[in-house]
């Protein structure tokens, strides 16, 4: 008798210890799919780009020779580059209260004018700065244990004479300057929730200020930053 009760009660012990290790098993797995980095000795999660704790990342591509209309012609414009390619930026959906990064592809190799003065600086970014690759600051060189690159720079602002556009949108204070066939990398953050206006700050457009065209045109040069 005293026996079987030994018996019953260490399977008793031993069926609720299972289930603390499956229930522990399944709260990790409950905390990692929160968007946690969750290390145990069974269990570990991975963050990945789409968690709450990395930026969320907002690739732009500026092309050239796209044609707006017969009057008009080639005009440049910005897209979103988007899982099944280059998509309409008319209007670009982002996250708010979390750090963005954006990145601009830029195929334009002409500079222009400003439309404002001092929009080639750099504001509302994290430090004020943006980070710049170029044909004119990235080189390759074979070191010793292969090849060395070498450039890229970190920017409070771009040298008018090179800047090609910008994306710049006034209620955020944030202004990217993007220097001609360059790619840029920018860290932001939108503190609230809301629809914003982004345009490009140079006279790229049609017309003799260059501001009609592609300037004026919702998905070519301007649009909406809608953060939810």
């Amino acid at each position: 008798m005293n026996s079987n009760s030994s018996l019953t009660g260490g399977l008793t012990v031993a069926v609720l210890a299972v289930a603390l290790i499956i229930s522990g098993y399944g709260a990790a797995i409950a905390i990692g799919g929160a968007g946690s980095h969750v290390t145990t000795s069974t269990v570990t999660t991975t963050v990945t780009n789409s968690s709450a704790s990395s930026p969320y990342v907002v690739t732009l591509v500026i092309t050239t020779g796209n044609t707006f209309n017969s009057t008009v012609g080639a005009q440049p414009g910005f897209y979103v580059l988007g899982p099944n390619g280059l998509e309409s930026s008319a209007s670009i959906y982002l996250p708010a209260h979390r750090l963005i990064k954006l990145v601009i592809v830029n195929y334009d190799e002409g500079n222009a004018s400003l439309v404002i003065p001092n929009d080639n600086v750099v504001s509302g970014t994290t430090n004020g700065t943006v980070f710049v690759a170029s044909n004119a600051n990235v080189n390759s060189s074979q070191g010793r244990s292969g090849i060395v690159i070498k450039g890229g720079q970190t920017l409070t602002s771009v040298p008018p004479a090179i800047l090609a556009h910008t994306f710049t949108v006034p209620s955020l204070n944030l202004n990217v300057p993007v220097p001609l066939s360059s790619t840029v990398v920018a860290y932001f953050t939108v503190d609230k929730a809301g629809n914003y206006i982004w345009f490009c700050e140079t006279a790229c457009g049609f017309g003799s200020t260059g501001t009609a065209g592609a300037m004026s045109t919702p998905g070519w040069m301007t649009g909406s930053l809608v953060a939810s």
